[in-house]
């Protein structure tokens, strides 16, 4: 397993992710856009990647990795490095407002 080009592929596709977690986080709020980075943000920047830059995949093909591979290991590391963030957003809110539940 070739953990470093599934490192750059997250390298890749990251941008993507981050411009369209920025532009919902304009329009909904800091919450959903959060929520929108650890699930729907990473199809969204793999769809943009498939889009742009699709003959790059023939790099991670002649390893021997597969799109859903790719999206897959993309989707755990995105977790691993979102869901800090998400309980840090939530002891920010029980710190600043109390008792914080979600109702």
């Amino acid at each position: 397993m070739n953990i470093r080009a599934y490192i750059q592929f997250y390298r890749d596709i990251i941008p993507f992710v981050l411009v369209f977690t920025l532009l919902s986080k304009v329009l909904f709020g800091s919450f959903p856009a959060l929520i929108i980075f650890l699930t729907l943000g990473i199809g969204i920047g793999f769809l943009a990647y498939s889009l742009l830059k699709k003959k790059e995949f023939y790099f991670y093909y002649n390893l021997g990795i597969t799109k859903w591979k790719l999206f897959k290991s993309v989707f755990l590391i995105n977790l691993i490095v979102g869901t800090p963030l998400l309980i840090l957003f939530f002891l920010t809110l029980s710190y600043i407002f109390g008792d914080f539940r979600i109702t």
